[in-house]
Protein backbone atom coordinates (compact mmCIF):
# COMPACT_ATOMS: atom_id res chain seq x y z
CA UNK A 1 0.00 0.00 0.00
CA UNK A 2 1.29 3.18 -1.11
CA UNK A 3 2.06 5.92 1.96
CA UNK A 4 2.92 8.50 -1.17
CA UNK A 5 2.15 9.49 -4.78
CA UNK A 6 5.97 10.51 -5.59
CA UNK A 7 5.74 7.20 -8.26
CA UNK A 8 2.32 7.65 -9.14
CA UNK A 9 2.67 11.61 -10.28
CA UNK A 10 5.99 10.97 -11.87
CA UNK A 11 5.83 13.13 -15.08
CA UNK A 12 1.75 13.39 -14.45
CA UNK A 13 1.04 17.31 -14.89
CA UNK A 14 1.23 19.13 -18.14
CA UNK A 15 2.16 22.56 -17.72
CA UNK A 16 -0.67 24.40 -18.91
CA UNK A 17 -0.52 27.92 -17.58
CA UNK A 18 -0.80 29.73 -20.91
CA UNK A 19 -4.15 28.86 -20.77
CA UNK A 20 -7.18 30.37 -18.04
CA UNK A 21 -7.33 30.71 -15.41
CA UNK A 22 -3.96 31.58 -15.33
CA UNK A 23 -3.30 32.82 -18.79
CA UNK A 24 0.59 33.92 -18.32
CA UNK A 25 2.24 35.57 -20.62
CA UNK A 26 4.26 33.53 -22.90
CA UNK A 27 8.16 34.87 -21.24
CA UNK A 28 6.54 34.15 -17.51
CA UNK A 29 5.13 31.41 -18.50
CA UNK A 30 8.24 29.90 -19.60
CA UNK A 31 10.45 31.59 -17.01
CA UNK A 32 7.97 29.68 -14.55
CA UNK A 33 8.35 26.62 -16.58
CA UNK A 34 12.02 26.90 -16.49
CA UNK A 35 12.10 27.12 -12.57
CA UNK A 36 9.97 24.22 -12.00
CA UNK A 37 12.07 21.97 -14.47
CA UNK A 38 14.96 22.67 -12.17
CA UNK A 39 13.50 22.30 -8.59
CA UNK A 40 13.04 19.98 -6.35
CA UNK A 41 9.54 18.70 -7.81
CA UNK A 42 10.85 18.61 -11.29
CA UNK A 43 10.36 14.74 -11.76
CA UNK A 44 6.68 15.34 -11.47
CA UNK A 45 6.56 17.85 -14.56
CA UNK A 46 5.32 17.10 -17.76
CA UNK A 47 5.57 18.86 -21.19
CA UNK A 48 5.09 22.79 -21.73
CA UNK A 49 1.91 23.09 -23.74
CA UNK A 50 1.52 25.87 -26.31
CA UNK A 51 -1.55 26.70 -28.38
CA UNK A 52 0.05 26.05 -32.09
CA UNK A 53 -1.54 29.76 -33.04
CA UNK A 54 1.22 31.20 -30.43
CA UNK A 55 4.45 28.67 -31.59
CA UNK A 56 5.46 32.63 -33.39
CA UNK A 57 5.68 34.35 -29.72
CA UNK A 58 7.37 31.27 -28.41
CA UNK A 59 10.15 31.01 -30.77
CA UNK A 60 10.68 35.15 -30.60
CA UNK A 61 10.62 34.58 -26.76
CA UNK A 62 13.34 31.86 -27.07
CA UNK A 63 15.41 34.24 -29.45
CA UNK A 64 15.12 37.12 -26.89
CA UNK A 65 17.01 34.55 -23.91
CA UNK A 66 13.86 32.50 -22.42
CA UNK A 67 15.07 29.04 -22.46
CA UNK A 68 13.29 26.93 -24.51
CA UNK A 69 11.33 23.97 -23.19
CA UNK A 70 12.85 20.44 -23.43
CA UNK A 71 9.10 18.86 -24.30
CA UNK A 72 6.78 20.82 -26.07
CA UNK A 73 2.98 20.14 -26.48
CA UNK A 74 1.09 21.47 -28.98
CA UNK A 75 -2.97 22.11 -28.76
CA UNK A 76 -4.38 22.69 -32.48
CA UNK A 77 -7.85 23.23 -32.73
CA UNK A 78 -7.77 24.97 -36.32
CA UNK A 79 -9.22 23.49 -38.99
CA UNK A 80 -6.73 25.12 -41.11
CA UNK A 81 -3.78 23.44 -39.19
CA UNK A 82 -0.66 23.17 -40.80
CA UNK A 83 0.55 19.54 -38.94
CA UNK A 84 3.64 19.45 -41.27
CA UNK A 85 4.88 23.13 -39.59
CA UNK A 86 3.94 21.47 -35.92
CA UNK A 87 5.79 18.08 -36.45
CA UNK A 88 8.51 19.92 -37.04
CA UNK A 89 8.60 21.85 -33.99
CA UNK A 90 12.04 21.68 -31.32
CA UNK A 91 11.49 19.01 -28.38
CA UNK A 92 7.76 18.45 -29.93
CA UNK A 93 6.62 15.17 -27.67
CA UNK A 94 3.19 15.64 -28.23
CA UNK A 95 -0.10 17.14 -30.01
CA UNK A 96 -3.82 17.75 -29.24
CA UNK A 97 -6.68 18.53 -30.94
CA UNK A 98 -10.76 18.02 -31.23
CA UNK A 99 -12.37 14.44 -31.92
CA UNK A 100 -13.29 15.75 -35.76
CA UNK A 101 -9.59 16.61 -36.55
CA UNK A 102 -7.45 14.45 -38.64
CA UNK A 103 -3.99 13.97 -37.05
CA UNK A 104 -1.32 12.49 -39.24
CA UNK A 105 0.73 10.61 -37.95
CA UNK A 106 4.64 11.77 -37.45
CA UNK A 107 7.84 11.13 -38.68
CA UNK A 108 9.29 10.66 -35.71
CA UNK A 109 7.52 9.49 -31.82
CA UNK A 110 4.90 12.04 -31.08
CA UNK A 111 1.60 11.22 -28.66
CA UNK A 112 -1.83 12.51 -30.41
CA UNK A 113 -4.89 13.34 -28.55
CA UNK A 114 -7.94 13.57 -29.56
CA UNK A 115 -10.42 15.30 -27.33
CA UNK A 116 -13.69 13.90 -26.65
CA UNK A 117 -16.50 16.85 -25.70
CA UNK A 118 -17.85 16.55 -22.28
CA UNK A 119 -21.48 16.65 -23.71
CA UNK A 120 -21.39 13.53 -25.67
CA UNK A 121 -23.85 11.05 -25.04
CA UNK A 122 -23.56 7.19 -23.89
CA UNK A 123 -24.50 6.20 -27.63
CA UNK A 124 -22.34 9.14 -29.42
CA UNK A 125 -19.62 8.34 -26.50
CA UNK A 126 -18.84 4.11 -27.83
CA UNK A 127 -18.64 5.68 -31.20
CA UNK A 128 -16.24 8.59 -30.22
CA UNK A 129 -14.01 5.79 -28.63
CA UNK A 130 -14.20 3.30 -31.61
CA UNK A 131 -13.29 5.81 -33.62
CA UNK A 132 -9.90 7.03 -31.55
CA UNK A 133 -9.01 3.50 -31.59
CA UNK A 134 -8.94 3.02 -34.51
CA UNK A 135 -7.62 6.13 -35.81
CA UNK A 136 -4.32 4.51 -33.13
CA UNK A 137 -4.32 8.23 -31.03
CA UNK A 138 -5.22 8.56 -27.57
CA UNK A 139 -8.09 10.06 -25.86
CA UNK A 140 -8.93 13.13 -24.12
CA UNK A 141 -11.28 14.68 -21.80
CA UNK A 142 -12.30 18.04 -19.89
CA UNK A 143 -12.77 17.87 -16.18
CA UNK A 144 -14.25 21.34 -16.06
CA UNK A 145 -14.90 24.73 -17.41
CA UNK A 146 -16.09 28.21 -16.83
CA UNK A 147 -19.36 26.71 -15.49
CA UNK A 148 -21.20 24.39 -13.50
CA UNK A 149 -22.49 22.68 -17.00
CA UNK A 150 -18.84 22.41 -18.17
CA UNK A 151 -17.93 19.89 -15.22
CA UNK A 152 -18.38 16.28 -16.63
CA UNK A 153 -20.79 14.21 -14.29
CA UNK A 154 -18.69 11.20 -12.19
CA UNK A 155 -20.79 8.50 -14.29
CA UNK A 156 -19.78 10.13 -17.61
CA UNK A 157 -16.09 10.17 -16.69
CA UNK A 158 -16.49 6.76 -15.13
CA UNK A 159 -17.65 5.53 -18.61
CA UNK A 160 -14.89 7.43 -20.31
CA UNK A 161 -12.10 5.32 -17.63
CA UNK A 162 -13.94 2.12 -18.56
CA UNK A 163 -14.32 2.54 -22.20
CA UNK A 164 -10.87 3.47 -22.42
CA UNK A 165 -9.67 0.85 -20.62
CA UNK A 166 -12.12 -2.02 -22.70
CA UNK A 167 -10.39 -1.07 -25.68
CA UNK A 168 -6.61 -0.49 -24.37
CA UNK A 169 -6.92 3.40 -24.83
CA UNK A 170 -4.46 5.88 -23.41
CA UNK A 171 -6.13 9.12 -21.99
CA UNK A 172 -5.29 12.64 -20.42
CA UNK A 173 -7.26 14.81 -18.52
CA UNK A 174 -7.34 18.30 -18.14
CA UNK A 175 -9.20 21.36 -16.89
CA UNK A 176 -11.11 21.88 -13.28
CA UNK A 177 -8.38 19.42 -11.54
CA UNK A 178 -7.22 22.20 -9.20
CA UNK A 179 -7.62 20.17 -6.51
CA UNK A 180 -5.84 16.00 -5.21
CA UNK A 181 -9.78 14.91 -4.41
CA UNK A 182 -12.90 16.15 -4.75
CA UNK A 183 -14.14 19.02 -3.45
CA UNK A 184 -17.70 20.13 -2.92
CA UNK A 185 -18.04 24.52 -4.01
CA UNK A 186 -20.08 27.13 -3.55
CA UNK A 187 -19.59 27.03 -7.39
CA UNK A 188 -20.58 23.24 -7.70
CA UNK A 189 -17.96 20.46 -7.89
CA UNK A 190 -14.58 20.11 -8.88
CA UNK A 191 -13.00 16.74 -9.81
CA UNK A 192 -9.45 15.37 -7.90
CA UNK A 193 -7.03 14.28 -9.77
CA UNK A 194 -6.16 11.71 -7.05
CA UNK A 195 -9.65 10.26 -7.54
CA UNK A 196 -9.43 10.15 -11.35
CA UNK A 197 -6.21 8.45 -10.85
CA UNK A 198 -7.92 5.51 -8.59
CA UNK A 199 -10.84 5.30 -10.40
CA UNK A 200 -8.14 5.02 -13.62
CA UNK A 201 -6.87 2.43 -11.26
CA UNK A 202 -10.07 0.13 -10.87
CA UNK A 203 -10.97 1.10 -14.74
CA UNK A 204 -7.86 -0.76 -15.38
CA UNK A 205 -8.46 -3.96 -13.30
CA UNK A 206 -11.64 -4.24 -14.95
CA UNK A 207 -14.09 -2.76 -12.75
CA UNK A 208 -17.47 -2.22 -13.67
CA UNK A 209 -18.61 1.78 -14.02
CA UNK A 210 -20.49 1.85 -10.59
CA UNK A 211 -17.72 1.40 -9.05
CA UNK A 212 -15.56 3.62 -11.09
CA UNK A 213 -18.29 6.14 -10.31
CA UNK A 214 -18.31 5.54 -6.69
CA UNK A 215 -14.45 6.08 -6.12
CA UNK A 216 -14.76 9.80 -8.60
CA UNK A 217 -17.17 11.10 -5.95
CA UNK A 218 -15.44 10.13 -2.91
CA UNK A 219 -14.21 13.53 -0.98
CA UNK A 220 -11.55 14.48 0.63
CA UNK A 221 -12.18 12.28 3.76
CA UNK A 222 -11.55 9.58 2.10
CA UNK A 223 -7.88 10.22 0.93
CA UNK A 224 -5.95 7.49 2.61
CA UNK A 225 -8.41 5.17 0.49
CA UNK A 226 -8.37 6.50 -2.38
CA UNK A 227 -4.35 7.30 -2.20
CA UNK A 228 -4.17 3.44 -1.80
CA UNK A 229 -6.23 2.43 -4.66
CA UNK A 230 -4.10 4.38 -6.89
CA UNK A 231 -2.21 1.10 -7.94
CA UNK A 232 -1.76 0.70 -12.02
CA UNK A 233 -3.81 4.00 -12.85
CA UNK A 234 -1.17 5.64 -14.75
CA UNK A 235 -1.74 2.50 -17.63
CA UNK A 236 -4.50 4.07 -18.05
CA UNK A 237 -4.02 7.64 -17.10
CA UNK A 238 -1.44 9.42 -18.96
CA UNK A 239 -1.29 12.58 -17.24
CA UNK A 240 -3.12 15.95 -16.71
CA UNK A 241 -3.08 19.51 -17.74
CA UNK A 242 -2.65 22.20 -15.24
CA UNK A 243 -2.60 25.76 -15.54
CA UNK A 244 -0.17 26.00 -12.13
CA UNK A 245 2.44 22.96 -11.54
CA UNK A 246 2.66 24.96 -8.20
CA UNK A 247 -0.42 24.30 -6.85
CA UNK A 248 -0.88 20.51 -7.20
CA UNK A 249 3.02 19.88 -5.63
CA UNK A 250 2.36 22.31 -2.41
CA UNK A 251 -1.19 20.40 -1.96
CA UNK A 252 0.51 16.99 -1.97
CA UNK A 253 3.62 18.27 -0.06
CA UNK A 254 1.42 19.62 2.63
CA UNK A 255 0.03 16.12 2.78
CA UNK A 256 3.09 14.00 3.04
CA UNK A 257 2.39 12.46 -0.11
CA UNK A 258 5.06 14.17 -1.94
Amino acid sequence: MPTTLVAAVDRFFDDASLFPPAGLPMAQALAAHARVREGPYSRVVGPFLCPAARLAELDACVASGQPRPAEIGVIAYDARTNWSQIYATPGLVQVEAPQTARLPEAARRVRRYLEIGSHTGPGALDGALDMIAASGTRAKVRCGGLTRDDVPTCAWLAAVLVGCAQRELRLKATAGLHHAFRQSTDNGPQHGFVNLLAAAAAAHRAAPVETVTDILAAEEDQAPVLVAQVGRGRELLVSVGTCSIDEPVAELTERGLL
